[in-house]
């Protein structure tokens, strides 16, 4: 009986230790990386990684440099990047504008007389000033689109064109040809969006006639401030298009009954602080 006992145990530990090696055997994985393809791997990571890394800690004008390279290398891939680009808002538009405004303002060489209006200082100002007027013109061609709501279209054109306003007068008259042109470009946005919002008002779009006023109340004071020259024809559209809402007939002018000059205006976002680029204007 004893050595039964022990000849059982012996055989049961024996096919214990066969099964153990069969799931062992397993447990092993069917393929094992070699010690030169595993080397490859952690390489591979660590380039992808590297180069985020890379992406994630560049200056931003070095990764806008960046991007525009490779959309000119592959300009089929535009539409693609756009689509992960969000919408523009007033608040983000205004912080870049006045960040480039400012850039502008500090490109001005040091004169101990106050800020140039010299040909020389235009020669040394001109690049971050074409850079605001066109990224202002921009902004302002996306905010006068048809799917932007009427307030914040109008609420964005009187910012851009206080951004007009605020352009320093050259004493070359060949230089001033910039803010004329500005002027002309805003007149024309400030015209698509009187009529894109009269369209949406037929049908069936309603808005208040305390905002209608205040959208009037701001054309009126830039045109005022450019005595005339440049937003007359807006004028006459706005009172054409919208003048009923508030009791304008389509004769009727709309009257700037504010006196303070429009430059100098409180602004709507806390932002927007400067009342002038380079002083005075006069």
């Amino acid at each position: 009986m004893h050595n039964l006992n022990k000849y059982e145990l012996t055989k049961g530990r024996k096919r214990r230790n066969s099964e153990d090696e069969e799931m062992d055997d397993i447990q092993k994985p069917l393929y094992k990386l070699n010690k030169k393809d595993l080397k490859k791997h952690k390489l591979s990571i660590q380039k992808r990684t590297a180069r985020i890394s890379i992406l994630e800690n560049m200056d931003k004008e070095a990764l806008i440099d960046v991007i525009q390279h490779f959309l000119i290398k592959q300009p089929g891939l535009i539409r693609d990047v756009m689509t992960y680009i969000p919408e523009p808002t007033i608040s983000s538009a205004m912080n870049v504008l006045i960040e480039m405004e400012k850039k502008f303002i500090h490109s001005f060489p040091f004169n101990k007389h106050g800020p140039g209006r010299d040909d020389y200082t235009f020669s040394r100002v001109r690049e971050p000033l074409l850079n605001l007027i066109d990224t202002l013109i921009q902004y302002t061609n996306h905010f006068t689109s048809t799917q932007v709501f009427p307030t914040t279209c109008f609420t964005f054109l009187d910012y851009a064109t206080h951004i007009a306003h605020r352009l320093p007068t050259w004493d070359n008259e060949e230089h001033n040809a910039l803010q004329r042109n500005l002027y002309q470009q805003l007149n024309e946005f400030w015209k698509t969006a009187i009529q894109s919002t009269s369209s949406k008002l037929r049908e069936g779009e309603i808005y208040s006639p305390d905002s209608v006023s205040e959208w009037a109340r701001s054309l009126a004071q830039h045109n005022s401030f450019t005595n005339g020259y440049y937003f007359t024809e807006s004028i006459h559209e706005f009172t054409k298009q919208l003048g009923f809402m508030i009791g304008l007939s389509a004769n009727e002018p709309i009257e700037d009954k504010n006196t303070t000059p429009v430059c100098h205006l409180a602004p709507l976002e806390t932002t927007f602080t400067s009342t002038s680029v380079v002083g005075d204007r006069s």
